[in-house]
């Protein structure tokens, strides 16, 4: 998986109280600040757009884990796949990623 901007996750997962933005697709995540857009953030071929027109899911990093907004086109499955993936890269092997909800659900703990 390609990570894009890892040094923003670090920085956050070091700061409480901080929060990351992401966009995250099965082979690619994004990290970025959070004044920006979900929609705003076009990069490596990623786009989140309103109405689930992107083929990427939208996220957020904070001090209690990740939460991802809801896809039509990913199931809770697709998702769990992706996260657990990328919890067994060594940038985020160190577990402090925390819980993972989708669509307000916690789909791994």
């Amino acid at each position: 998986m390609k990570i894009i901007h890892p040094e923003l996750l670090r920085q956050t997962l070091a700061s409480k109280g901080a929060s990351v933005k992401f966009l995250l697709s099965d082979t690619t995540v994004v990290f970025f600040p959070l004044a920006v857009q979900h929609r705003d953030c076009k990069a490596h071929g990623l786009s989140y757009e309103d109405d689930y027109k992107g083929n990427a899911l939208a996220g957020l990093v904070t001090a209690e884990g990740a939460q991802i907004r809801y896809h039509e086109a990913y199931a809770d499955e697709r998702v769990r796949s992706i996260w657990s993936r990328l919890r067994t890269l060594p940038e985020f092997a160190d577990g402090r990623l925390g819980r993972l909800s989708y669509q307000g659900r916690q789909v791994l703990p």
